[in-house]
């Protein structure tokens, strides 16, 4: 993780950080994250107008902060300066929907058939590029009913599951099938009440809305950290939220320190306990040819590649690392019109890779990472969580 108190002086002007930037390489316009950050940042703090469209197109993959020699918090300065961009009222609208999530799927979900039907329909798709810039390009995920789920009971291990918008509002039955996963290694997750990380608010340059949601997080978990229960959770921006300070915006929060010491990623809470010997092995063979794919805010928690290992584990699944880059999808990115060109230029080695492979499956555990490789390819894209659930139980998914 970037040092939250970056500084400036630290920035060396290596370029490193655009070597390493996904959108600079299939963007011709963009100037990098080493212009867009440190070095427009010491104008900003002259009071410069330094307002450029470009900071728009950054992906919040953190990249640039992985690659940067000296972890100057780059990503964190861009992100600051998307919010104090004045937007054109269509991109203003669609972006204050985009920044609350768990607003958007509270009201969508009241009756998930009647939403799911209209929002696939091609007139209403056209309406919403038309009045509020959202591509009618792009398929939305269907939303379902929320679910109230409480932990299978087993003796042993506790932990609370934090399940983000999109396991909460789209795909409660995987919420479900990880509890049933969890329990198959002695473990009983309770399910946090919490609303959204306030990921998606940063990402539309709502840091107002993003620190709120950031202290209602805190606030909802405080007492299972207390208690010394770890905090999980399945969704990669979820965990680098909850590990980074909530991307800074609690930096030098004690509270926010320790809740990033109780929080792991699903997949490295599992592989932990593989290393201890507590990994339920009994598994099925199953018959499975997986190309894995992890997305950037896994990386960007420095932990590895622990549902690779994990799938590697089970008899009949050979697993390969794609290790193609960025998806390019980034949450609502790719949802927007005048994105999308560079969100599917970005994939596009990535679906290159998976051409390449033709593998039977395409694992990654983000959910919008999923949606972007089965639009870019014919590959069918599944989360490990049910390739795992599936060796346990023999019951294909």
């Amino acid at each position: 993780m970037p040092h939250a108190n970056f500084d400036l002086d630290n920035c060396l002007k290596c370029s490193v950080c655009n070597t390493a930037c996904p959108v600079y390489a299939a963007h011709p316009d963009y100037p990098g994250p080493k212009h867009l950050g440190p070095e427009l940042e010491r104008m900003r703090m002259e009071g410069l107008n330094t307002s450029v469209d470009a900071v728009e197109y950054c992906l919040g993959c953190h990249r640039c902060d992985l690659a940067c020699p000296h972890q100057v918090g780059v990503s964190e300065m861009i992100a600051r300066a998307k919010a104090t961009q004045r937007k054109p009222a269509q991109r203003a609208l669609r972006d204050w929907w985009f920044a609350r999530p768990g607003l958007l799927g509270e009201l969508l979900s009241i009756l998930p058939p009647v939403t799911n039907f209209f929002l696939q329909l091609a007139p209403v798709r056209l309406l919403m590029e038309r009045l509020m810039r959202i591509t009618a390009r792009r398929s939305f995920p269907a939303y379902a009913h929320p679910r109230r789920l409480s932990g299978i009971e087993r003796a042993g291990e506790r932990a609370l599951f934090f399940p983000g918008c999109f396991l909460t509002y789209n795909r409660p039955d995987l919420l479900e099938k990880i509890l049933i996963l969890l329990a198959a290694n002695g473990v009983t997750a309770e399910v946090a009440s919490s609303g959204c990380c306030g990921v998606p608010a940063a990402a539309n340059s709502n840091l107002a809305e993003a620190r709120h949601r950031a202290q209602a997080t805190m606030k909802s978990l405080h007492s299972a950290v207390q208690a010394g229960i770890p905090v999980l959770t399945s969704c990669a921006s979820c965990g680098h939220q909850l590990k980074s300070g909530f991307g800074g915006l609690l930096a030098g929060s004690a509270a926010a320190s320790e809740l990033a010491a109780h929080t792991w990623d699903l997949g490295e809470f599992l592989a932990e306990r593989a290393q201890q010997g507590l990994l339920n092995t009994n598994f099925f063979t199953l018959d499975h040819r997986v190309a894995y794919h992890a997305p950037c805010h896994l990386n960007s928690q420095g932990i590895g590649r622990p549902w690779l290992e994990l799938l590697a584990r089970i008899p009949g699944v050979t697993v390969t690392d794609l290790n193609a880059g960025c998806c390019g999808m980034s949450g609502t990115y790719g949802f927007k019109q005048e994105k999308y060109n560079v969100s599917m230029a970005v994939g596009a080695p990535l679906f290159t890779r998976i051409g390449e492979l033709k593998p039977q499956l395409v694992a990654t555990e983000c959910a919008t990472c999923q949606m972007q490789i089965e639009h870019g390819t014919n590959a069918r894209a599944v989360t490990p969580m049910e390739i795992l659930l599936e060796a346990y139980d023999g019951r294909p998914f």
